[in-house]
């Protein structure tokens, strides 16, 4: 097959160039902006059905319009001994809060929470204690990934930039948490970029010292890149959601592996042009010669990251196979535009030094011999190193800080810590809680039961506060039975206070008929009140005071329907009938007095206060079966002691039905969901590559030993970025998805030096027999796996040139990785197994 490829792009060199460049420019031309299509919303990649995201459908059909797509919080600092509520800063609160709820505002904005506008309560929790700090919350309409959402935080940017002298303006919240992603992605796109370049163009010179060189890998993988990225592109606007992190990994997978493939084509076909009769022959030899190897190791690449495939979060399975279109996009460029380029440039492609036999490196022949002469020393020497290594990795922790994964200069990193600094960390982004009772909750039960329900919330370890219908009440007492009687009876003595003047001025009949309808308003809803009081609490019905209130108010209603001017006979019994009913309250009052907890949502309350409903229409369903709370935590919305917090307050609402929203909920579903495809990352990625392997080798053992190689460079990979970036850098652990990148990364790309070296050691046992032939493998590809190696450690390392830490940690990783098993586990370890077990290697084929 790879003999028939190779004579294919010999023979049509130039068709084959004419269509690769006519195709790169094609796509490139039609595809959108990779950048304009990925997004960098964690949400986004969730699975359709998780508990967060089922809470946002289950709040918004309960309370609709309650749960903004996204928000931003605008954080106004007076510093220190400032005051916000008052002078030039209260001034520019109000200046900001007009313009956001004026027609000049964005469109997108839809709701806009200020202690300007807002009532005493909610303003009172939008200014810290000291009165320095105060925020307004900027609710959209869109998602913080939607252009006009970020058009509209730009807006919002110019508006706070030039605030008075001594205070200071920072946006937050989550849409600028993903703005803040967005920008900090392309800053790290654009420097990872073009290090690389620099780095491989370095690396190539070196390695060929020829300026012609270097040109055909970089042409080959910018037009790989070119057309893969196009391609993402493309299913990113109408199949998958790709993440903002796609960009980066394809530059440098394709950079690293694309180039590899192209050192190894290049290297041998500067063997094979010295003996073979011109450029065409020897560009479709080398095809035929190295051919399945470069698609072996680029099979193991493409078989490692499409089994991401599997996982459950989108940032893995849209990532993966995103990045596996590019590498097999790479592999087919380097199987035939490489080679048609090589033949068409000669040995004019290692200009200006002549093309000779490749002479073995002294100290790659030194050290084969060492190797294969005392194979115990090198095994026992690396496992020594590794071993403790690994274990010690095995206690790296995973961090789903989203904030401290941005730079710390970033307005919205910063925003949240003057925030949490001044209120708590927990304030920003408090959890919504929702609670279901089909008895109600506007009863005196449902209302008891709420009550217990908060409870039992603010008895989770690190809330730091709840609120609902209930607590937002209790300073005021208006749902307390007792408090409401003696308000009932403070208004009945008053009005019979107000009914006896009157009398005593000898009003007209009529005057005195008008003045007892409006009496009788305030007895219906009295009369009301207390028979909801008694639905509420039947006991009542047996209660002395509660029997003579009842019979007081029927004999005003009769003496209420008499025809008969009330202002002669009638004045006593009336005012008898008043007394009498302000003292069966009273009495009704002081049995209620020792039971303070008894409470009561009175309908007539709600429908004389405009606030009341108000507060319930914020807290409580239309029909009163559904009531929302709001979590308050004592710590950040992304630390492991909040993610535990909201497993143990789903456990805590369980039993009625509750449902837990929030960026914390979100992030601890991620964090669940992260745990089983780790799991499935190391099941289908090895296995995956142990068929790659058995195909390649046609053997048992080798690919066995090979996996736990790889696995052992794993673990000791996660042990020296423990020690370097927890141990010595202070971070509490590497962001959450970059140890399931990491593996997939190293024990794909890992493994291409393993094959590349497999690959020659089965073609020279074959030769010349296992010692020996392992002793010329490994003594002729030294150099140039060497030098792969660190092509693929270099443009991972650009990596640590973004601004976003899990990009750097990822590529400190991955660099440091590929570099353990290029010069030790490719050099030594493998080595050493190989000769040790001999030709049980290559179990149940025998060598050659």
């Amino acid at each position: 097959m790879f003999a028939r490829l190779g004579r294919f792009t010999a023979r049509f060199r130039w068709p084959l160039l004419a269509v690769w460049v006519t195709f790169a420019v094609v796509v490139t031309l039609s595809a959108p902006n990779i950048n304009d299509v990925a997004v960098n919303d964690q949400r986004a990649f969730l699975p359709k059905h998780t508990p967060s995201l089922d809470a946002v459908d289950t709040i918004d059909a309960v309370f609709p319009g309650r749960i903004s797509p996204s928000s931003t919080v605008v954080v106004v600092d007076a510093g220190q001994g400032g005051r916000l509520d008052s002078g030039e800063a209260w001034a520019f609160m109000r200046q900001l809060t007009t313009w956001l709820t004026g027609p000049q505002a964005p469109d997108v904005v839809e709701k806009v929470t200020s202690p300007v506008t807002a009532d005493e309560q909610t303003a009172k929790a939008l200014i810290s204690e000291d009165g320095e700090l105060g925020l307004i919350v900027v609710s959209f309409s869109k998602a913080g990934t939607d252009t006009p959402t970020k058009e509209a935080l730009d807006a919002i940017k110019a508006q706070t930039e030039r605030p008075p002298p001594g205070i200071t303006t920072y946006l937050t919240g989550d849409a600028a948490i993903i703005a803040a992603y967005d920008e900090a992605t392309r800053q790290s796109i654009d420097s990872t970029t073009w290090i690389t370049i620099l780095l491989v163009v370095v690396i190539l010179l070196l390695v060929y010292r020829s300026p012609v060189s270097p040109l055909l890998p970089l042409a080959t993988i910018t037009l790989a890149y070119l057309i893969s990225r196009g391609i993402v592109a493309f299913l990113g606007e109408s199949l998958m959601t790709v993440s903002g992190y796609t960009n980066i990994f394809l530059i440098v997978v394709l950079f690293g592996a694309g180039t590899d493939y192209c050192l190894f084509l290049i290297s041998r076909f500067r063997e094979e042009l010295a003996s073979s009769e011109g450029p065409r022959a020897a560009a479709g030899e080398t095809v035929r010669t190295v051919g399945e190897t470069i698609a072996s190791s680029a099979g193991t690449v493409v078989v490692g990251l499409s089994t991401m495939a599997l996982a459950e979060l989108g940032l893995f399975n849209t990532t993966g196979p995103s990045v596996a279109i590019g590498v097999v996009v790479a592999l087919a460029a380097g199987l035939t535009f490489t080679p048609a380029l090589l033949s068409v440039l000669g040995d004019h492609t290692f200009w200006p030094r002549r093309v000779r036999h490749l002479q073995q490196s002294r100290f790659w022949g030194s050290w084969a011999r060492g190797v294969t002469a005392r194979p115990l020393l090198p095994l026992v020497g690396t496992l020594v190193v590794l071993v403790p290594l690994a274990v010690y990795g095995l206690g790296q922790t995973r961090d789903f800080d989203l904030l401290q994964d941005l730079p710390a200069s970033a307005a919205a990193h910063r925003g949240f810590d003057v925030l949490a600094e001044h209120m708590g960390p927990g304030t920003m982004q408090p959890l919504t809680v929702l609670v279901e009772d089909d008895q109600g909750f506007t009863t005196a039960t449902g209302l008891d039961h709420l009550r217990t329900i908060q409870r039992r919330l603010e008895a989770v370890p690190q809330v730091n506060l709840v609120r609902s219908f209930t607590a937002s009440l209790d300073d005021k007492g208006t749902l307390w039975v007792a408090g409401q009687l003696e308000d009932q009876v403070t208004g009945v003595r008053a009005g019979t206070g107000q009914l006896q003047a009157a009398l005593q001025n000898d009003l007209t009949p009529a005057g005195n008929q008008a003045l007892l309808q409006q009496a009788g308003a305030g007895l219906l809803d009295l009369f009301s009140y207390l028979q909801q009081l008694g639905r509420e609490y039947p006991e009542v019905a047996s209660d002395g005071g509660y029997t003579q209130a009842m019979g007081a108010l029927g004999a005003l209603a009769q003496m209420a329907q008499s025809p008969d001017d009330p202002g002669s006979e009638q004045a006593p019994q009336l005012l008898a009938e008043l007394d009498s009913l302000a003292t069966g309250l009273e009495h009704l009052r002081q049995t209620f007095a020792a039971r303070p907890d008894a409470e009561m949502l009175p309908d007539t309350y709600l429908g004389s206060n405009a606030g009341l409903r108000d507060l319930k229409d914020a807290y409580l369903s239309a029909d009163g079966t559904a009531a929302r709370l709001q979590v308050v935590l004592a710590t950040g919305p992304y630390t492991p002691e909040a993610i535990a917090t909201v497993n143990t307050l789903r456990e805590t609402v369980a039993p009625d039905r509750g449902v837990v929203e929030g960026s914390t909920a979100i992030v601890a579903d991620l964090k669940t969901a992260s745990d089983r495809d780790m799991v499935r990352a190391v099941i289908f990625v090895l296995a995956g590559v142990l068929v790659v392997l058995i195909l390649l080798l046609r053997a048992l053992v080798a690919p066995l030993y090979l996996i736990l190689t790889i696995l052992l460079s794993y673990g000791a990979t996660l042990g020296i970025m423990r020690l370097v970036f927890s141990g010595f850098l202070g971070v509490q652990g590497v962001t959450w998805w970059v140890p399931i990148f990491m593996f997939v990364m190293l024990v794909a790309l890992g493994m291409d030096y393993n094959i590349f070296l497999m690959g020659r050691v089965k073609e020279e046992v074959a030769r010349s027999g296992t010692r020996e032939g392992i002793r010329t493998a490994v003594a002729r590809t030294g150099g140039i796996i060497t030098s792969a190696g660190i092509i693929m450690a270099g443009t991972f390392a650009a990596m640590m040139s973004a601004s976003i830490l899990g990009l750097v940690q990822i590529g400190f990783a991955v660099a440091v990785g590929v570099l353990l098993d290029t010069f030790v586990v490719r050099t030594a370890l493998v080595p050493a197994i190989a000769v040790l077990l001999g030709r049980w290697s290559w179990w149940p084929r025998r060598p050659g």
